[in-house]
């Protein structure tokens, strides 16, 4: 059963009693505001029933009074009379707004009043004529009145008594209704719940049963990951160690122990990073600083490019590389940090061979050019030797056959110049004018631009020097220029355009850049992404795979960017390289020292 379904088995299995619940509860509060109502009624026609007794009480009062006074002459029997006068005018206000709802009992009610104001007009002539002048007549006449009222008093009462007793019954009945339909539903309830939810329940049971196995199956499978994911971080050719959130250590793989020169797992634990793994700056000699701090305040994976060491606990010290990223709790709050390094010692020595490969490989070539360029004028020197060794030439051929000779004596000297130039290193950054250097270049390979018929465009905007090596800028633009050479062997152009740029990425970092454009034959799309791979060449057995991957690594040694783009649509195809060098570098990465080959 998946989560839905046992989220709805659990909504009906809590949903029906609460919905019975819920009915029971809407009948028995419908019963009781009916009770309550019947006893309201009650209640009304009682405080009806006594209000008219009070009426009529008051009204007898009055009419003993007058009845004494009558038959004595003495006005001490009109007290009570005077006092229940008051009291009728109160009763007769309070029951008309107790019977207003009541058309059959307020028309009784007036008939009353109507009577009752009769008497009162009556009482009120009689006390005005002196003691004595009353006759027979009045006397009886007064008596009928109060013979009616008494008769309409005594219907309008018993007309409320039999409204209170059908409200009485009625609320009897609501009572016993109200108890049958409780003990009722409750039984329906409870054997709605036991047939229905009995089977919802036992079924929520199994369910829960299942889910409690697969979740006892799913720690057993994450305990499993946890043990395959511990051997697979043992197994691991890089350095792996894991801290908390105070950056001490709680994990540190196999590599990263034999790195730092810690012996075993728990030596290591609950000790600070810094003592475990202490990382310096391998240009400034600095050490790095909290790397906990600093992947907090990142929030992100952190990867380092400056040239780092590690010093282990004998002080022996390895180059890595290194990346540090956060680990976060289910809330997203920092619990710690994982380190990942690893020992570049082994890759840079190899980079080290394949660019002094690259070098060597250059200066074959370049010595194999220049022997064949010397090889010409020397042919002509021998030439113009031969021919002044005869006597008969006059004296102006004489001359001439000596200045030919002194001219390609010159580019003799001059070629070597250049190769002694192309290859010579300094030992620390200068000033490089890298319009020289790409004259240099132009006249090293002017034969085969010659030669291939190229047309070389020159477009020197800026004279400004960068900071860097001239050799290797030599050797970059070198690479450069050759490959534009081999993509036109039937002839073509070739522009040079030197001007002042900035990155795009940073309008504030400005430097020289370098287009380096030919209209050969391309490159094709599927060699474009292994282009500045190692080994990788078009050129079959005449190239090493290596020209373009030096060039790359010099330039952003440099701190610089190369990028190209390229197109092999016919009589539109072409290369052009750019390359940026800044005037200024920020990472030091020229001034670190430099390896040295035999």
């Amino acid at each position: 059963m998946d989560e839905r379904s046992f989220q709805r088995l659990l909504r009906r299995t809590v949903a029906l009693p609460v919905a019975l619940l819920v009915l029971l509860a809407i009948v028995l509060v419908l019963e009781i505001l009916s009770l309550t109502s019947a006893l309201r009624w009650v209640d009304h026609a009682e405080e009806v029933i006594a209000d008219s007794r009070e009426l009529m009480r008051n009204i007898t009062n009055m009419e003993t009074a007058i009845r004494g006074y009558y038959l004595t002459g003495d006005r001490s029997f009109l007290d009570p009379f005077v006092a229940s006068k008051s009291q009728v005018f109160r009763e007769l206000s309070l029951l008309d707004r107790l019977t207003v709802n009541e058309a059959d009992v307020h028309d009784r009610l007036a008939e009353v009043q109507e009577l009752d104001l009769q008497w009162l007009h009556y009482a009120d002539h009689l006390l005005d004529q002196p003691f004595g002048h009353l006759s027979p007549q009045e006397f009886i006449t007064g008596k009928d009145l109060m013979e009616e009222i008494r008769k309409h008093q005594l219907s309008l009462l018993r007309s409320e008594e039999a409204f209170r007793d059908i409200h009485i019954r009625r609320a009897t009945v609501l009572n016993r209704v109200v108890i049958a339909t409780a003990v009722g539903l409750s039984l329906i309830i409870a054997v709605s719940l036991f047939t229905f939810t009995r089977r919802e329940l036992r079924e929520l049971s199994d369910t829960y049963e299942r889910h409690l196995h697969a979740e006892e199956e799913k720690s057993r499978q994450l305990a499993e990951s946890r043990e395959r994911f511990q051997i697979t971080l043992n197994s691991l050719g890089e350095g792996v160690i894991s801290t908390d959130a105070e950056g001490n250590v709680r994990y540190i793989n196999p590599v990263a122990q034999n790195l730092t020169g810690w012996s075993s797992y728990m030596e290591a634990r609950a000790r600070p990073l810094r003592e475990v793994a202490l990382i310096i700056d391998e240009r400034t000699r600095q050490p790095l600083g909290d790397l906990v701090d600093i992947t907090r305040r990142g929030e992100k994976v952190v990867g380092y490019s400056t040239p780092m060491l590690l010093v282990n606990r004998a002080g022996h010290e390895y180059p890595i590389e290194m990346n540090c990223a956060p680990i976060l709790d289910e809330h997203g709050l920092l619990s710690g940090v994982v380190l990942v390094f690893r020992d570049v010692t082994q890759r840079r020595q190899t980079e080290q061979t394949l660019r002094a490969s690259d070098r060597l490989t250059q200066a074959g070539r370049l010595a194999a050019t220049i022997a064949h360029e010397i090889r010409n004028p020397l042919d002509t020197v021998s030439n113009l030797l031969y021919l002044l060794r005869q006597k008969a030439s006059p004296e102006t051929e004489t001359r001439q056959y000596l200045d030919l000779a002194g001219e390609e004596l010159s580019r003799i000297t001059q070629i070597t110049s250049q190769l002694l130039t192309f290859h010579r290193e300094a030992q620390s950054p200068v000033q490089v004018d890298l319009v020289r250097v790409l004259e240099s270049v132009l006249t090293l390979y002017a034969p085969q631009i010659q030669i291939a018929g190229i047309k070389v465009t020159k477009r020197f905007e800026s004279h400004r020097a960068v900071r860097g090596f001239p050799g290797e800028l030599r050797q970059v633009f070198a690479n450069l220029v050759a490959n534009a050479i081999h993509s036109m062997p039937g002839g073509g152009r070739l522009l040079l355009h030197v001007y002042e740029s900035a990155l795009p990425s940073d309008a504030e970092r400005r430097g020289i850049r370098i287009t380096v454009l030919d209209n050969g034959t391309g490159i094709a799309p599927g060699v474009r992404l292994k282009l500045f791979s190692p080994f990788y060449t078009t050129k079959g057995e005449g190239g090493t795979g290596l020209g373009l991957w030096v060039t790359r690594g010099i330039v952003e040694k440099h701190e610089g960017t190369i990028h190209f783009i390229s197109t092999i649509r016919p009589g539109r195809s072409g290369t052009a390289f750019s390359v940026f060098l800044p005037f200024q570098q920020v990472t030091g990465k020229l001034d670190l020292p430099r390896a040295h080959h035999g």
